[in-house]
């Protein structure tokens, strides 16, 4: 087990000086002043004298592409007891790598483009910690990448994808300064798009074993001739606290009862827009009328974004807006059969004076739950690993009546907020027309709305 735990280590901020702190026997965490945060082993090979120390090659960080800690204390151990036994593992590795580039810059005549590279470790590639390959909205992302834009009715050119300068390069022939070169063009469009493009190209090349010489997204890089790609940071816009029970009852005096009814059971749950109303395109299915558990209370959501089932155990609010979706239809068919419920949020806010979004309700369910219930129920609740957490991970066990109680605990105090001020008859200047219906007329009409 690391001497630090996950928390503790989050307690260290950059300070104007790198400095280390140890994590575990023989390995140490180096922080930058630009906050990057790399893991040092120190080891000593058996026969020899002198103290040795390696940089693992990913970062430290919960993203994608970093490393976490109980696999960064791992795989230090694992490099410290082959040193006892007489192995220098890091050095034997680099000369592995060193000897498959060379051999790959010599028959460059049959090495993949960028394009074909990121097509081959899309189909490929497989989660280390479970084997599972990329989930379809992943793959769509990192092919979008190396997409051409597409040209509309108007004539208008939309932009290429991110990584279309490298596309039809060589991998072994990229340069560092043609990736130097592309991240600054991206800079002009996005910098959160540039180190995701940066991040994706990382790790294509590292998948196909590719060593790029002084490559700006290599660890073994000096300092100053590197990218630093700021890790992904959400910007959370929930329901502002004194417009929250405003936009309830809004919600609940929507004529649109089912476009409405999908927006508050959101809410109530947390879930994502696209685990409720589905999406053909990501191989996300809609929850339907038979996965309701009516006697129970639940609802089984199958393979979510982090590859896991997560259960629902409906509050009694969220069970009664089911109850009534479910009412007199067949069990196939969607929950909720809404195709663009947009319209039906923007008379809301309107009602509510609010400009809350899709994904926000999440964040307001998140917000409001973080004050009423423990950190490990939350993270249960709202379907987040905790693979980084050992506590939470290994040791915390929460039963079906304590999260039961945590989405009950979170729909009681919205209805409470909501009964506090006598509610407001809905203007008669404000009606929803017909053009914009709940149920299509044809299901393929239009697509469902990924809130």
């Amino acid at each position: 087990m690391p001497l630090l735990t996950y928390r503790a280590i989050e307690s260290h901020k950059p300070r104007a000086k790198p400095y280390r702190i140890t994590i575990d026997r023989g390995i140490q965490l180096r922080i930058a002043p630009d906050g990057l945060r790399t893991v040092l082993v120190r080891y000593t090979v058996k026969g020899t004298k002198g103290e040795q120390q390696y940089t693992l090659p990913q970062e430290y960080g919960d993203s994608p592409g970093q490393i976490k800690l109980a696999d960064a204390c791992a795989e230090g151990q694992r490099i410290r007891a082959l040193a006892r036994s007489g192995i220098d593992w890091p050095a034997e590795e680099e000369a592995r790598l060193r000897a498959e580039a060379e051999a790959r810059q010599q028959s460059t005549a049959d090495a993949l483009t960028l394009e074909e590279g990121i097509k081959e470790y899309v189909e490929k590639k497989r989660r280390v910690k479970d084997g599972l390959p990329l989930k379809a909205r992943t793959k769509a992302e990192y092919l979008a990448m190396v997409t051409p834009g597409k040209v509309g009715k108007n004539g208008r050119k939309f932009a290429d994808g991110e990584l279309m300068p490298l596309a039809h390069t060589l991998m072994p022939k990229i340069t560092a300064k043609a990736i130097w070169a592309t991240y600054n063009g991206l800079l002009k469009r996005s910098k959160r798009r540039a180190d995701y493009a940066m991040q994706i190209l990382r790790a294509v090349l590292r998948w196909h074993g590719v060593h790029i010489p002084n490559s700006p997204l290599s660890q073994t890089t000096a300092g100053r001739d590197r990218i630093a790609l700021a890790p992904p940071r959400g910007d959370p816009t929930p329901i502002p606290a004194e417009k929250l029970g405003p936009w309830w009852r809004a919600a609940c005096g929507c004529p649109r009862r089912v476009a409405a009814n999908y927006y508050r059971f959101q809410l109530l749950t947390g879930c994502r827009g696209i685990e409720i109303h589905g999406e053909k395109k990501y191989d996300y299915d809609p929850i339907k009328v038979g996965d309701v558990n009516l006697v129970a209370g639940s609802i089984l959501l199958i393979d979510t974004k982090n590859r896991s089932n997560h259960q629902l155990l409906l509050s009694r609010q969220a069970l009664a807006i089911a109850k009534e979706a479910c009412e007199g239809r067949k069990p196939d068919e969607s929950l909720f059969p809404i195709v663009d419920a947009r319209k039906t949020l923007a008379w809301i806010n309107k009602q509510a004076g609010t400009t809350v979004q899709g994904h926000d309700l999440r964040a307001t369910f998140t917000s409001i739950a973080e004050e009423l219930v423990s950190g490990g129920v939350l993270k249960r609740m709202i379907n987040h690993a905790v693979n980084n957490d050992v506590t939470l991970g290994h040791y915390v066990g929460k039963g079906e009546a304590q999260l039961r109680a945590g989405w009950q605990t979170v729909a009681d105090f919205i209805e409470n907020v909501a009964t506090q001020v006598a509610p407001s008859p809905v203007p008669a200047d404000a009606p929803l027309t017909d053009d914009a219906q709940d149920v299509p007329a044809a299901p393929q009409a239009a697509s469902l709305e990924a809130a």
